[in-house]
């Protein structure tokens, strides 16, 4: 019963274009199969947003090698340069190494940190030659926010680009810089507005169940890593309860198919109504959903799954949960959900009822 979902559960594609797997954009990839199989050995373990910044700082960083080793005027700060290389590879190596433990707004401040050194060498650029070679990172910061960051974020890096890069031209005293200040500011609103609307709605589209408006399995899976990694740092409880509506088959058969799926857009309208604002409801396929419970443990999810019920409801249903223990794969409270639940099931056959505190409810 569990097994074919969770695996499925896993498999899914993440909802921000797989920001949260590390080989999901390797797969689309183009090129030889040698190589996008060393990339996946690569990357395999961190997130995309990850390993995407790290290579993104560590390219940077060799381009400023590269100009110090060709510079194109005598008079360019070489040793500024130099130790922005050096930043630049440092800090790749500390993403890689730690691309795991950094959350969302950490990536944030790391790619804001890469606008900010940015301006401080298009402060310092001697010749307009060099003064565009540095501002060439702007643009690939912008794309970076845009395909990873919400959109504030994307909105703030385009602000930070904007103020930083103006700043920049205006201490560094070059002539005739206006111009070159509107293209690189229309260049980087356009990635960010552009690029950043499609990402938003590709991760709409891809993390959200169309029938319900619920989160399907991939956003589901996306949003209780992040709820995890904040449970990780302050201690809190996780409980993850499967849900399965009883006797479904029965109303497909007897009122049609379309009947069921107006009933499950309607409980999905009912419960997002019913629930708490930090609890996170997917669709899991079917008739099944899952609900996750942040800082609740299996003791306090009976008031917060009383709450999805009314008396008014059209069908019932069982209920499984499990908490999830810190270290533990999403997999493993699902499977103890998925069992609990099993046996919601079975006791409702008997006539029997029992107890969400204990492991499992039937509703």
């Amino acid at each position: 019963m569990y097994t074919e979902s969770s695996q499925l559960l896993r498999q899914a594609p993440d909802p921000a274009g797989a920001r949260l797997t590390a080989d999901g954009p390797l797969r689309a990839a183009t090129g030889p199969a040698p190589l996008r199989a060393l990339a996946r050995r690569v990357t395999v373990g961190r997130p995309a947003i990850a390993w995407s910044l790290a290579l993104l700082y560590l390219f940077k960083g060799c381009v400023c090698f590269a100009t110090v080793a060709f510079p194109i005027s005598a008079t360019e700060p070489t040793g500024l340069v130099g130790a922005a290389g050096v930043v630049g590879i440092a800090a790749g190596c500390g993403v890689w190494l730690f691309a795991t433990r950094i959350p969302l707004l950490g990536f944030e401040l790391l790619a804001a940190i890469g606008a900010l050194v940015t301006s401080v060498l298009v402060a310092h650029a001697t010749t307009h030659g060099g003064m565009m070679i540095v501002a060439f990172a702007y643009p690939w910061i912008a794309i970076y926010a845009a395909h990873f960051f919400p959109r504030r974020a994307v909105n703030a890096q385009g602000l930070l680009i904007s103020v930083g890069f103006g700043a920049g031209l205006l201490l560094g005293h070059l002539s005739h810089v206006a111009i070159y200040w509107v293209v690189v500011t229309v260049t980087i609103w356009s990635i960010c507005i552009l690029l950043g609307n499609l990402s938003e709605r590709l991760r709409l589209q891809v993390g959200t169940d169309h029938l319900t408006g619920l989160l399907n399995r991939s956003g589901f899976l996306a949003a209780a890593l992040r709820e995890r990694a904040l449970a990780n740092r302050t201690g809190a409880p996780l409980t993850v309860a499967v849900i399965d509506l009883d006797d479904f088959k029965q109303i497909n058969d007897r009122a049609g198919h379309a009947a069921g799926d107006q009933l499950l857009a309607a409980l999905g309208r009912q419960w997002r109504e019913r629930m708490r604002p930090s609890d996170i409801l997917a669709r899991h396929g079917g008739d099944e959903f899952v609900l996750l419970l942040p800082c609740t443990g299996p003791a306090g999810a009976d008031a917060a799954l009383k709450r999805l019920c009314s008396g008014e409801d059209p069908v019932g249903w069982s209920i499984g949960i499990s908490e999830w223990l810190p270290g533990e794969e999403l997999d493993a409270p699902l499977a103890r959900a998925d069992k609990h639940l099993y046996e919601a099931k079975l006791a409702t056959s008997q006539g029997r009822r029992g107890n969400a505190v204990g492991g499992y409810v039937e509703l």
